[in-house]
């Protein structure tokens, strides 16, 4: 099973005081660098014993009497036993620092490929809309302005199916015009709410009947605020579009309920599985960040020929 984890914070505590440090200091230990410790450790203690102790023994022996030489041997264990724990914290560090640092490079060309996406799908629907509006609502328009000074000089007969052309043509633009309105924004969120959104949405994704959806969708008590709603929104909807390009699925769950002071959305195919490759795709990375920015969060569990589980957690109220 693969997953995507949330972003690991970035911090400046201790590395040893956490997981991860305990993690590297026991790695380090099982390893090449632990056998390279040792031997560190064995040689001062060699040489504690060679140089230093006989020296401490000479100053412990009015103490100790004859058995001053021991203890001055002794002491080396806590001195080799400091070295050894100041050398292993500085390794590790270094190591997590290291580790952080490939993170925040990480994140940063996630943000530049985010950032060169939305600038391309901005284009695309630029595009899209200027296409739509001269070629489709621009032409209607001239048909009908057209049709319009046509009715002079007409009898009553060919004004009349005249008319009727206009009226058509009419019904048509205005319906091209809803179609665009929805696609920008669609209506039902702002006037009904998310449930009824998700809704109309899914039951026009999939109104072929094919694969066979299955919704759970439950309203929270209080309803979302609008940053929250269009983030849940658009999270549903990129992944029902990848399941219908890409999953080849039979069936399909979204699931909506409220928990606390959050709102749960999942999204389950039974479909091939994403391509491990499509992980840290543009459209997964786009999902992330509407969670994120609203301090929130996503994963998503993949297994290969057995199905995908998109889920968000959304804070009910989005943060000032």
């Amino acid at each position: 099973m693969s997953t995507i984890p949330p972003s690991p914070p970035v911090g400046t505590a201790d590395p040893q005081a956490t997981p991860n440090g305990r993690a590297d200091l026991r790695a380090r230990l099982r390893g090449r660098s632990g056998l390279v410790l040792c031997l560190l450790m064995a040689a001062v203690a060699v040489l504690w014993m060679a140089l230093a102790a006989p020296r401490v023994a000479l100053e412990l022996r009015p103490l100790f009497g004859d058995a001053s030489r021991w203890v001055a041997c002794a002491l080396s264990v806590p001195i080799v036993t400091a070295m050894l724990f100041l050398m292993l914290r500085r390794s590790c560090s270094d190591a997590r620092e290291a580790e952080l640092t490939a993170h925040l490079q990480r994140q940063q060309q996630e943000l530049h490929a985010l950032a060169g996406h939305l600038i391309e799908v901005q284009e695309k629907e630029r595009r899209t809309l200027s296409r739509e509006l001269h070629d489709d609502i621009g032409q209607a328009i001239s048909a009908i302005k057209m049709g319009a000074t046509s009715l002079d000089g007409e009898d009553e007969a060919v004004r009349q199916e005249i008319v009727g052309e206009i009226v058509a043509m009419c019904d048509q633009t205005i319906g091209k015009l809803r179609d665009i309105s929805t696609l920008l924004r669609p209506p039902q969120l702002d006037a009904l709410g998310l449930v009824a959104a998700l809704r109309w949405q899914c039951e026009r994704l999939f109104r072929s009947g094919r694969p066979v959806l299955e919704l759970d969708l439950t309203a929270p008590a209080e309803r979302p605020d609008p940053a929250v709603e269009l983030a849940c929104f658009r999270i549903a909807q990129e992944a029902l579009t990848n399941v219908l390009r890409h999953s080849g699925a039979t069936r399909v769950t979204v699931t909506l309920a409220p928990r606390d002071e959050e709102i749960l959305l999942s999204v389950i195919d039974d479909g091939r599985g994403l391509d491990p490759e499509r992980l840290n795709g543009l459209g997964l990375i786009t999902m992330r960040e509407r969670a994120q920015q609203l301090g929130g969060t996503f994963d998503i569990e993949t297994v290969a020929d057995a199905g995908t589980c998109v889920r968000a957690c959304l804070p009910l109220r989005a943060p000032a």
